[in-house]
């Protein structure tokens, strides 16, 4: 059996004078020589590259560490554990996250779902001991899939009995959103948050030139193209990273829950730049997901841009995306 990357928490996602933070799928560039005052540490189970033109006291950092305990779904303690333990809570947090999601679920189907924690658990792709379960065991943990089996009401959420939640669809990207919140109360005139799988590009550089993020090639082999971007969030899914081999078949880390397995898409990655995290984080996911079949309608929609590549090596980039794509 071959492991690549033990990370456990969410199931998706070298700093430099300006924005040089590498991340799973892209790359931050257009370093420049304005001062900036950098933090490297690791919470929500992967290594965070934060920039800033000033200290802000560790302030980002304590507020993300607080966000991964909270909603850690493998953890003893925080408030979705308490939900998956006790099937109700009136934690603010995870209500909003959740209601964000369904909102999102209700525009763009059912493809990502939070109520995937038993599958999740079963298969425990992420972990130091992953396994293929039994189809029974699968098919018993598929049924229980169902976010429209939620219950939200008056600030109250309510479980089935059966349902575990994973928020490794969205949390990433709902930390960089409240993170966003959090540096425009403090006026914080520009930033940027790298999660790996996902990236804030906050506000705007001294220089006043747009953000430059190099793609990185699903591949392993350098750099796909670049792509300048205003601020915004962004989104990478992929297969590439996070797998296990067993007999000779390799089983992504996303699973299909179509299917209760991982998935089997033609797309190697999708990144999705838009205004909103948890939304960039949902929609990488559902796109990837989809394949090639179903991404035509993205890119051509109106609030996200999308760029991909499938199997074959081929890109697909939505119309007005400023990509550039590497020399040969």
């Amino acid at each position: 059996m071959k492991i690549k990357e033990n990370f456990r928490f969410f199931l998706k996602k070298a700093p430099g004078p300006w924005l040089c933070a590498a991340v799973a799928g892209v790359l931050l560039t257009g370093c420049g020589t304005q001062p900036v005052w950098q933090d490297t540490f690791y919470t929500m189970d992967t290594v965070v590259t934060l920039t800033l033109p000033a200290s802000d006291e560790n302030r980002t950092r304590e507020s993300l560490e607080a966000l991964s305990r909270e909603l850690d779904c493998f953890g003893a303690e925080g408030a979705l554990a308490d939900l998956n333990a006790t099937g109700t809570s009136r934690d603010a947090l995870l209500y909003e996250i959740i209601a964000q999601t369904a909102v999102l679920e209700e525009r763009f189907g059912n493809g990502v779902q939070l109520s995937s924690g038993a599958l999740t658990r079963l298969w425990d792709i992420t972990s130091a001991q992953p396994r293929v379960p039994e189809e029974t065991d699968r098919l018993a943990a598929l049924s229980t899939v169902g976010d429209h089996r939620i219950r939200l009401e008056d600030g109250s959420i309510t479980l089935p009995p059966d349902m575990q939640l994973d928020l490794g669809a969205v949390a990433k990207g709902y930390a960089l959103d409240r993170i966003a919140a959090q540096w425009q109360d403090a006026e914080i005139a520009y930033g940027v948050l790298s999660m790996r799988s996902s990236v804030l590009l906050y506000g705007e550089k001294p220089d006043g030139n747009a953000f430059t993020v190099q793609i990185q090639n699903p591949d392993g082999k350098g750099i796909l193209g670049t792509v300048t971007t205003p601020a915004c969030f962004l989104s990478t899914s992929g297969g590439y990273e996070r797998f296990f081999e067993t007999d000779g078949v390799r089983y992504c880390h996303i699973l299909d829950l179509s299917t209760g397995c991982p998935t089997e898409t033609d797309l190697t990655s999708v990144t999705v730049f838009t205004d909103n995290g948890l939304k960039s984080d949902f929609l990488s996911t559902l796109i990837f997901l989809g394949g090639t079949g179903q991404l035509e309608a993205h890119l051509h929609a109106q609030d996200y841009k999308v760029l991909a590549v499938d199997t074959a090596g081929r890109i697909y980039c939505s119309e007005g995306l400023q990509f550039r794509e590497a020399e040969a």
